[in-house]
């Protein structure tokens, strides 16, 4: 049960905070870029596109990310194939937030409090930023809640980068992020997560690793990477 709620959450996250606690530390300066805002990288509009896993599990499948409005003032959801749903929201800044996710696979719900900073509504190459809360996982028949976890995220300064794939060669942005969730019984999941893209487009390719960790029994590695097709 475990392991499913740590695939479901990781898979989520990887394709695709009013109240959030959001700290900002300065890092060492490096050779990075100039201030991005989160609507150039990231611009939530309906649309869909089709990733193809080129590596890593799954490799050779393609998939449907579809994005749509929700109910309510900067509400969003991002629908990966028959994986899984991620519900965003914008705020009046420009931050994009994860709120919840949908788990179609396991039929669970993810629960973020406070949401899940994504990407800042500024994103500066010097700075890091994180967030902190509780992710609670419920039954989406029942209601019930399964598990319940503490969430440490983190965005790490960004840089640029050329990407090649199947629907074409970008100059975009790499954005990387770094993710612990601490679960009852003392498991805890390390997530490293590469994100590319590609500004006024979004996303086009995405990597991604995460570790399971739990004592006394076997953990588990994942490698994932995934690129733009169309």
């Amino acid at each position: 049960m475990y392991l499913s709620y740590v695939r479901a959450i990781l898979i989520g996250i990887g394709m695709c905070a009013a109240g959030a606690t959001l700290a900002e530390t300065h890092a060492p300066p490096a050779l990075t870029v100039q201030t991005v805002e989160a609507g150039e990288l990231f611009p939530l509009v309906p649309g869909e596109s089709t990733f193809e896993v080129v590596d890593g599990d799954g490799e050779g499948r393609q998939v449907m990310l579809e994005l749509s409005a929700a109910d309510g003032e900067g509400r969003w959801e991002v629908r990966f194939g028959d994986y899984n749903i991620l519900h965003l929201s914008k705020l009046r800044d420009g931050s994009v937030l994860l709120t919840g996710l949908e788990v179609l696979t396991q039929g669970q719900t993810v629960l973020y409090e406070p949401p899940v900073v994504l990407l800042p509504n500024r994103i500066v190459p010097d700075r890091t930023w994180s967030a902190s809360g509780r992710a609670t996982v419920v039954n989406r028949e029942t209601q019930e809640v399964e598990h319940t976890g503490e969430y440490q995220h983190r965005v790490m300064p960004i840089t640029r980068e050329r990407y090649t794939t199947p629907a074409g060669d970008y100059e975009g942005f790499l954005v990387p992020l770094e993710q612990t969730i601490e679960l009852e019984a003392q498991a805890e999941i390390r997530l490293w997560l590469d994100l590319g893209f590609f500004p006024g487009k979004g996303l086009v390719k995405r990597s991604m690793k995460f570790v399971v960790d739990k004592p006394m029994w076997f953990g588990s590695t994942t490698r994932r990477t995934a690129e733009l097709v169309r």
